[in-house]
This record gives C-alpha cells, sequence and structure tokens, in this order.
C-alpha cells in the first residue's frame, strides 16, 4: 500500500474518532441545560446522580474508542497483529 494512503487512511480515522469524541462531550454538557435536568435527579434515593453515571461510562467509552482507533490504525500499516 502506498504510504500516502495509508496517511490518509490514518487521518480519516482520527477525524471521524475525533468527531464521535467530540459529540459525546457534547452529550455530556447537555446535562447543566434544561434538556438534561432529568440527569442531576438522585438515581433509587441515592447520592449518585445521571451526570455521575454518565461521567463513569464516557471515561470507559473513551478508552474502549482509543483502543479500537488504535488497532484500526496499526491494520491500515498492513500489520496483521
Amino acid at each position: 500500500m502506498d504510504k500516502l494512503q495509508i496517511i490518509r487512511r490514518k487521518n480519516r480515522l482520527r477525524v471521524i474518532f475525533s468527531l464521535l469524541t467530540f459529540g459525546l462531550y457534547f452529550s455530556f454538557v447537555l446535562n447543566w441545560t434544561d434538556f438534561g435536568a432529568p440527569m442531576l435527579e438522585g438515581i433509587g434515593g441515592t447520592l449518585i446522580n445521571g451526570a455521575l453515571l454518565m461521567f463513569v461510562s464516557l471515561i470507559v467509552i473513551f478508552i474502549l474508542l482509543e483502543v479500537i482507533y488504535l488497532r484500526l490504525a496499526r491494520n491500515a500499516d498492513g500489520e496483521d497483529k
């Protein structure tokens, strides 16, 4: 595969994953608007609210997205590990 094609594919992948990450960050910010007001209430009478639960789940999602990106980028180089 041509090096230029590899670089273009990696750049496309990074842009896609960056836009996805940006969208998820934006969804978290919505917790402090009228749209996300229900997320600020406690879940089941505990101190844990929807925003906190969303924050923790987003951290896990961001780590998984980065792992997926790294595997796809490695395959773009022609490595099959």
